[in-house]
């Protein structure tokens, strides 16, 4: 797309009408707090009838798909043989967020009521899905949609149950009307020979962005999981005054030591350079039962732990098995795992992050990578052989909250990145080979270490943590060793001197700050193969750490 076509008045205002849009479908699903649009459900598909509305009153084409799905497409693409799909869902957690999954479905819609209104023809067709079911919090599996899609939704997921009603995914999805034997029998409902590239834009679910002061980034890789639903634990009720610590066999204390297990290796491996994280977001004792002086019998929980490594998922599901084996033999207790839900990490397209990257740059928002925590459609479509890419939007508060807080403007910047980017895309993405794929996805060089400063609370511990990364780094990467060893040199001393716990807020909030300004200049010089300019760099972040510490010896 030439750069010129960016400054082209615009027909309409974006933003106005997509704040427009994201106001009325809140309004139209809004629950006690926040909003909810269960999967699969009545509110599901009204949502989905608004946006039918809306593309049709803009001149576009929308048709329901065998996975009952919307499509939307300019009317001289609806049956065009291959084209660029963009995509993401819209159903919610309950009590959600309004942002998460629609701002990728309102994006691309808008770019498609864009290219409508000013006239605009995309290099290659662009067609825009709006999908159902990928949150997993009403059955447990997740991108329920898109697995049925490309024909990789297995018969215990269907099997899943609803956690209201305890009618299974099967009968949920046969009441919306698909045809299920296709499905059962895990046939693609989307022929993958004619997408040529899978792209979709998401709120960012963490605070990367927000820290870097960036609007929007493109995705590297998107992290995998395995999930148990339900843990149950059972042990022994009693009084809790009466029953001495030798003749407990208190299944609460079981969870907690499990837990606290898990949380110590998370931290060693996380310092390590590792990359994963670990949640319990549901623990429940049975509330029938349940009392301020009783040891309990039972308890639930849930367990999520997330990597973009395989063998890293591969090596904490092996230690959660070994450990509840242990805790049931020293305290007498019997753990219930139920079913683990594995997805695989999924690495986005190299060239697509490239092509996007400099979209993003055309812009005027800085080029810049990250992975993603969250698990999104686009790593079903990339493990099915297409290729994928994300771009994600700036969010405060997290995601699958109320709080969710997108700014208006950013939405637009990001979703001008993408109109950037199909203007210049011909549909030629090379096709991947279908494969489970692993390994780790390649990230922006020295910002992990950043990241583990921010992921472990920005205190002296994570300091410390961040300079162990950094020397492990410097031995793994020769190239990039003087940047990684300065870097551990600084984390280590701020660390160490600022470990008595004794310091206020705004000091390490300082610290961060000069900190990234260091990661900036790293990034930026040994992205250049000018021997020089890195020595240069590395000795005037060198200079202003000598600096800092005479100055703190003076005061």
């Amino acid at each position: 797309m030439p750069a010129a076509l960016l400054k082209t008045a615009e027909v309409f205002d974006l933003t106005a009408t997509a704040e427009r849009l994201f106001a009325e479908i809140a309004a139209r699903t809004a629950d006690v707090d926040g909003v909810s649009r269960p999967a699969f459900s009545e509110i599901e598909t009204a949502t989905l009838e608004y946006l039918i509305d809306f593309a049709q009153s803009e001149g576009l084409v929308a048709e329901w798909d065998a996975g009952s799905n919307v499509v939307f497409s300019l009317p001289e693409h609806r049956r065009t043989p291959r084209f660029t799909l963009i995509g993401s869902h819209v159903d919610s957690v309950p009590r959600g967020g309004n942002f998460d999954g629609l701002a990728g479905v309102l994006s691309g819609l808008l770019c498609l009521v864009r290219a409508c209104r000013e006239g605009f023809v995309f290099p290659a067709p662009v067609k825009v899905i709006a999908m159902r079911g990928e949150e997993s919090a009403w059955f447990g599996p997740c991108y329920i949609g898109s697995k049925a899609l490309v024909g990789a939704l297995f018969a215990d997921e269907l099997a899943a149950r609803h956690r209201a009603d305890g009618r299974t995914l099967d009968e949920h999805m046969q009441a919306t009307g698909i045809d299920m034997a296709p499905v059962r029998a895990g046939k693609p409902l989307l022929d993958g020979a004619t997408v040529s590239a899978y792209l979709e834009v998401h709120i960012e679910q963490g605070p990367v962005l927000i820290e870097r002061n960036l609007p929007a980034a493109i995705v590297s890789g998107i992290r995998g999981n395995f999930r148990y639903r339900k843990i149950a634990c059972f042990g022994e009720a009693g009084h809790s005054g009466a029953v001495p610590l030798a003749y407990r066999h208190d299944p609460v204390l079981a969870m907690a030591e499990l837990l606290n297990v898990l949380d110590a290796a998370w931290h060693d491996f996380v310092a390590k350079g590792r990359d994963l994280v670990v949640t319990s977001g549901m623990v429940s004792t049975d509330q029938q039962k349940h009392a301020l002086s009783r040891i309990p019998d039972s308890v639930e929980f849930s367990l999520d732990i997330r990597s973009q490594d395989s063998a890293m998922l591969e090596t904490m599901h092996a230690l959660v098995l070994s450990h509840v084996g242990r805790i049931e033999r020293e305290r007498a207790v019997r753990f219930d795992l139920g079913q683990a839900l594995w997805t695989s990490p999924a690495l986005c397209d190299e060239r697509l992050i490239a092509m996007l990257q400099t979209a993003s740059e055309t812009t005027g928002v800085p080029a810049s990578a990250i992975p993603s925590g969250g698990g999104h459609d686009a790593a079903v479509f990339s493990k099915a052989g297409i290729p994928s890419a994300m771009i994600f939007i700036r969010n405060r508060n997290g995601s699958h909250n109320p709080q969710e807080a997108m700014e208006i403007d950013d939405f637009g910047l990001a979703t001008g990145i993408l109109y950037q980017f199909l203007g210049g895309f011909t549909g030629t993405a090379e096709r991947a080979t279908v494969s489970n794929q692993t390994g780790k996805a390649k990230v922006s060089m020295f910002s992990s270490i950043t990241d583990i400063i921010r992921e472990k609370g920005n205190g002296a511990r994570a300091y410390q943590a961040a300079a162990v990364a950094a020397r492990q780094a410097a031995l793994a990467e020769p190239d990039r060793a003087a940047g990684y060893f300065i870097l551990a040199t600084a984390a280590q001393e701020f660390g160490d001197l600022h470990y008595d716990g004794g310091s206020y807020a705004s000091v390490f909030e300082q610290e961060l700050e000069r900190f990234q300004s260091y990661v900036d200049m790293l990034d930026k010089a040994f992205q250049d193969s000018d021997t020089e300019q890195r020595l240069n760099v590395v000795s005037k972040i060198a200079t202003s750490i000598i600096r800092g510490k005479i100055a703190e010896h003076q005061s």
